[in-house]
């Protein structure tokens, strides 16, 4: 039996260091887990209610169409209604999602380094993927996106803020960018990290996703909302990609739990927002450490930060953080900003 070439350089999703970040993640092994862009604390008050609220109905499925969860993200988004949501087991699904929906034979670009998952998400589908570099800044470039467009091109996913960098384009800029390319091609926005944008100029993507036919926005609750472990993501697009996506979505792909726990943090947002801007001053904390300690690092937008040094001057200090050759940076760690304490480790491996 013969399998699909292009599945060859593809390899299951295996963390370096994952028996270390499995020890630290129990609380075993004197180390701090820092690795993974996980928030450090867990569910809100509101979530947790949820969850306990909905455990006598484990034994049923759940709404398939999610609508608790879709109203609650409406709710939030102006101008949208329930037919704009997506939804899906992580943003991952999510951005699957809209790639099943491009014509193949074709291509998706994105920036790079990114992401690295969109690599594995293309070859699955049967997309080739085109990486265009970042700038020497590690800056997005949209025209360097635009003129990297061929008729084989399908869709764009752009990372914003893009991962492991941090760096972010203004929402003018990614409006220029969609006024740039193609009507049959797909602009896709991975926002898994936009709670923790502090640029102004950033918010409102939702609103360009309503109005283009071809823009779709892609967001998770792994990050800000604390709930990496239920994998829950949303998008929010015209109510026809919206449509088609979840024509393919797999049938109760959003669990149970997921559905309340998200629906009720989605609610809570002056309680999220309040957790990312203790992310943000943080960021600014360990950011201005980095600079005293004269390391090279990218201001970033994210919560996270990606810093040239190598690894094991954090982990003498207990510090797992990522180590930068997987994510196209060797010799670079991206330094998860975890809670003060966690923060104040990181500070002290510095000195």
């Amino acid at each position: 039996m013969r399998f699909r070439a292009e599945l060859e350089p593809l390899s299951p999703y295996n963390p370096p260091r994952a028996s270390q970040e499995a020890a630290a993640e129990r609380g075993t092994g004197g180390l701090v887990k820092l690795t993974s862009n996980e928030l450090s604390f867990g569910p809100i008050p509101e979530a947790e209610a949820a969850l306990a609220e909905a455990l006598p109905r484990a034994n049923r499925y759940p709404d398939r169409y999610a609508a608790a969860l879709r109203e609650a993200v409406a709710a939030a988004n102006p101008g949208s209604d329930v037919g704009n949501v997506l939804v899906g087991n992580g943003s991952s699904e999510v951005l699957q999602n809209l790639l099943m929906l491009v014509e193949r034979p074709g291509e998706v670009l994105f920036p790079w380094p990114t992401f690295t998952l969109y690599l594995s998400i293309a070859a699955t589908l049967g997309l080739r993927a085109r990486r265009v570099p970042l700038t020497e800044e590690h800056r997005v470039k949209p025209e360097a996106l635009l003129s990297a467009v061929t008729e084989e091109t399908r869709a764009v996913i752009l990372c914003n803020p893009n991962n492991p960098t941090g760096t972010h384009l203004a929402l003018e800029e990614v409006r220029a960018l969609a006024d740039g390319l193609p009507e049959n091609v797909l602009l896709i926005l991975d926002e898994a990290y936009q709670e923790f944008v502090a640029d102004p100029a950033y918010h409102g993507s939702h609103a360009l996703a309503l109005e283009r036919p071809n823009v779709a926005v892609a967001r998770t609750f792994s990050k800000a909302h604390g709930l990496a472990g239920f994998r829950v993501g949303y998008g929010i697009a015209s109510r026809r990609i919206a449509d088609y996506a979840e024509r393919v979505r797999f049938p109760f792909s959003v669990n149970l739990a997921a559905q309340v726990a998200a629906a009720a943090s989605m609610r809570a947002r002056e309680k999220i927002q309040a957790r990312a801007g203790f992310v943000i001053r943080e960021r600014e904390r360990v950011e201005r450490a980095f600079r005293e300690a004269k390391l090279n690092y990218v201001p970033s937008q994210g919560n996270f930060v990606l810093v040239e040094t190598s690894p094991a001057l954090f982990e003498r200090a207990g510090v797992l953080v990522r180590e930068g050759d997987p994510l196209g940076y060797p010799g670079w760690s991206r330094v998860t900003i975890g809670n003060t304490q966690e923060n104040d480790l990181v500070i002290g491996a510095l000195g």
